[in-house]
């Protein structure tokens, strides 16, 4: 018989509980549970999907919050330092605005060509 290795883990009785009722459900020990990944690992030489996507999702998540907390870093500053608060953007209004004036000064050349 091969010589086996003892593998301890720690987590909480809830969840073991919770994780042994779906295992037990699809007719698996947790035994088997940990070995299947373990294996999947040799075998494979990559971690199980299952576990890659949710540690990428996790990743993606961290990025996004990081660029969230970074936005408007400067205008920050900016604002801490004492200078005004400036929102460069035009508006909606002075953008249709400017769309009507474009439209009117070009109807009127075409109407001059005419």
């Amino acid at each position: 018989m091969a010589t086996t290795v003892q593998l301890n883990t720690r987590i909480s009785p809830q969840l073991k509980q919770q994780g042994d009722v779906v295992f037990a459900n699809a007719g698996l020990t947790s035994s088997e549970v940990v070995r299947a990944v373990w294996t999947y690992a040799a075998t494979h030489n990559a971690i199980p999907d299952c576990l890659v996507e949710k540690s990428q999702e996790e990743e993606a998540g961290r990025r996004l919050q990081a660029i969230r907390d970074g936005a408007g870093i400067a205008h920050r500053l900016a604002v801490s330092l004492g200078y005004e608060a400036i929102d460069s953007r035009p508006s909606y209004q002075y953008m249709r605005d400017d769309m009507y004036d474009e439209r009117i000064t070009h109807m009127e050349l075409n109407h001059a060509e005419a």
